[in-house]
């Protein structure tokens, strides 16, 4: 790890990443300049001709657009960027888009505990009940990781706390599980009003 910290061109990214967190590392994500730096100081040399995630294969730009697109909302609301997810949102960003677990940016920013993207997810009419290919609700993602106020405001608009995921978990359950006292005080007052 020194190694990396010495290194002059990692120096200052990873100076970087520690100072803004999650939004400054999502400027190098896909730097094919920096992952190949990475990777040969850390020993994970990339196969020849292995393409990074943002390289043309085949003529796949558009597919690949699409999916920037839907990471991009997704990575916004995770990391918090309420004034960059509402500039998405206005140039008509998907906010209903599903990733690949079929998770929408309600998940992420719920997830995350990012409070103030849930808030203007469900004002642009994200529907608050929507499933991931688990069942899952954003409740039980807010639930499970401890995200009180997320909890919060999604039982202020009405999500339903039955909701079973494939597990047969409710967003109760997954409090229970993951040892999360103070979301399970919300959801056991909610569930027996």
């Amino acid at each position: 790890m020194s190694e990396l910290r010495n290194d002059p061109k990692l120096k200052p990214v990873l100076e970087d990443i520690e100072k803004g967190g999650p939004s400054s590392m999502m400027k190098y994500w896909n730097d094919p300049e920096i992952l190949n730096k990475l990777s040969d100081v850390m020993g994970f040399a990339l196969p020849e001709g292995v393409p990074f995630p943002d390289d043309n294969v085949d003529g796949q730009d558009e597919a690949n657009e699409a999916d920037q697109e839907e990471l991009t909302v997704h990575n916004i609301a995770s990391v918090g960027d309420v004034e960059a997810l509402k500039a998405l949102l206005a140039d008509g960003a998907e906010k209903n888009e599903k990733d690949s677990e079929g998770r929408t940016t309600l998940h992420f920013a719920c997830g995350y505990g990012e409070v103030k993207c849930a808030e203007v997810l469900l004002e642009a009419g994200v529907p608050v009940d929507v499933v991931d290919k688990n069942n899952n609700t954003a409740l039980q993602y807010a639930s499970g990781y401890g995200r009180k106020e997320c909890v919060e405001l999604l039982l202020k608009n009405r999500v339903a706390v039955t909701v079973q995921n494939l597990d047969g978990k409710t967003p109760i359950d997954v409090a229970k599980l993951n040892e999360q006292k103070e979301v399970l005080k919300l959801l056991e007052k909610d569930a027996f009003l």
